[in-house]
């Protein structure tokens, strides 16, 4: 049994997180149960030469605007996966909170490239996972973890999601998860 489910929940990387692909990175928790964990990576765009847009027209259909394609991990690189906003879903939609959900099927490209899809997206290349018991070790920097692979927690809300990039996310979930924590401590 795990003490804090974090599905739902966006993680920021300890400041002083010397790794490349994690440092300064933002994590939204798709899954997490006793077996482990699965997030994506939503706040480092791809920086090369693959966007949205090349994505789209790989599987044939056009888009009219252009965005980043987020690295979300490392794991099944070649595999997408779209974060929405609910007020679109199919049935293999995974919804993570009350407003958010996951896609990874054809359908949710094909509604967007249709100007029927979500209002809110966010379009990630890969994926994170941790094994049993991994997140919540460096989430409280329990060894063999040091506290700088530990991370800040918020629950996710479309606005954290899906309004800010890059390091304005990071600093926002980091900013945020302060406040929470000096609010509990009174």
């Amino acid at each position: 049994m795990i003490e804090q489910n974090y599905q739902g929940y966006l993680l920021a990387a300890h400041p002083k997180r010397q790794d490349t692909i994690l440092r300064r990175g933002v994590m939204l928790i798709l899954d997490h149960d006793q077996t482990g964990a699965i997030g994506l990576q939503i706040n480092k765009p791809f920086t090369n030469e693959v966007s949205f847009q090349t994505v789209m027209k790989n599987v044939g259909l056009s888009v009219d605007q252009d965005q980043p394609l987020y690295n979300g991990g490392i794991e099944s690189t070649n595999r997408i996966h779209v974060i929405h906003s609910l007020d679109w879903y199919s049935p293999t939609t995974v919804k993570v909170t009350d407003y958010i959900g996951v896609s990874n099927d054809i359908s949710v490209l094909t509604a967007i490239s249709n100007n029927e899809g979500p209002d809110y997206f966010r379009v990630c290349a890969g994926f994170t996972r941790w094994m049993p018991r991994h997140l919540e070790g460096e989430v409280v920097g329990e060894e063999p973890w040091t506290i700088n692979q530990s991370w800040s927690f918020i629950p996710a809300t479309l606005e954290s999601v899906f309004t800010l990039d890059d390091i304005d996310q990071w600093h926002k979930v980091i900013g945020e998860s302060s406040r929470q924590q000096v609010a509990s401590w009174f």
